[in-house]
């Protein structure tokens, strides 16, 4: 009997011992699994955090999923170090626009319920040819963009291109689109003018750093900074609507109107055209005509 007795009790310390070595190889296997699904997670984690598409010109296949590594990956942000650049680029194809007797008053121009938008177009410095505003260089034949509102109640209209030597043209009205208050002026240089680079304005997002150049006040080339606080601004100023515009805290004032709105990479994203203010000058907003915008006309006057 109790030699029955011991061989029960080994026979159970045996059931005992493997027992736990099944509990000790289940727990193994879960621990295994659950690490394995660990790693794959984080994975997939960073292959998705590195994935883009590219789109080759040159290739029947448009927008193919490329996985990029980690040391592949290049973040891009504009930095203070961008700005001088970009000025640089687009500075010498700014001009001043200027005409003879020009009113050296505001312009205000109503819209909206409780907001002023004043076209900024005149200077407050007292000369013999008042600067009214600015415009862009297009074309190196000496193709002009400005704004309308600059040039549509003054015949005599002159241009000032600033390089190493500061030139005065006589400058004609080509043409102009008044929906979008654009216009094109045409003056006759001796040599090739710097030319500014259009960017795709469709591109611009809420936030991206713009950078504005003009005369304010017959102060030319003046730069200020600012970011586009909304990129699809509708306006009303007198009778005129104008949909989709630019709307940014970059500083102009009466003489800035017909500038340039340049991105990071001295790109031109707008031409600037008023500002929303009680007193005539900069209170904050000002806004911008997208240079997409000035496609059309600038294809019928140069290569029309």
């Amino acid at each position: 009997m109790a030699q029955s007795k011991l061989e029960k009790m080994k026979e159970n310390r045996k059931r005992s011992a493997v027992d736990a070595v099944m509990v000790i190889l289940v727990v193994g296997f879960i621990i295994l699994i659950a690490c394995q699904l660990l790693f794959f997670s984080f994975e997939m984690q960073q292959r998705t955090r590195t994935t883009g598409t590219v789109q080759d010109g040159s290739s029947d296949v448009v927008g193919a999923e490329l996985t990029l590594t980690s040391s592949q990956v290049q973040l891009v942000s504009c930095s203070d170090d961008d700005l001088p650049d970009a000025v640089a680029a687009a500075r010498g194809a700014v001009v001043n626009i200027d005409v003879a007797g020009a009113d050296v008053g505001p312009s205000n121009r109503r819209g909206g319920p409780a907001l002023s938008f004043d076209m900024p177009s005149t200077t407050a410095l007292q000369t013999d040819d008042e600067t009214l505003g600015s415009g862009i260089i297009v074309d190196s034949r000496g193709y002009i963009l400005t704004c309308y509102h600059l040039i549509k109640d003054y015949p005599i209209v002159s241009v000032t291109v600033f390089g190493s030597v500061r030139r005065i043209y006589k400058a004609n009205v080509v043409d102009v689109d008044i929906a979008n208050d654009l216009a094109i002026l045409k003056i006759e240089p001796e040599w090739p003018l710097p030319v500014a680079k259009p960017a795709n304005s469709d591109m611009v997002k809420i936030t991206d750093t713009v950078l504005a150049i003009g005369s304010p006040f017959g102060f030319e080339h003046t730069v200020t900074e600012g970011i586009i606080s909304d990129n699809k601004r509708g306006i009303v100023i007198g009778e005129a609507v104008y949909e989709d515009i630019f709307q940014t805290d970059a500083a102009i004032n009466r003489g800035s109107a017909g500038g340039a709105l340049i991105n990071s990479e001295g790109q031109v994203v707008g031409v600037n055209t008023a500002i929303a203010s009680p007193s005539g000058y900069f209170s904050g907003i000002s806004f911008a005509i997208p240079i997409n915008k000035a496609r059309p006309l600038l294809l019928k006057a140069i290569d029309g």
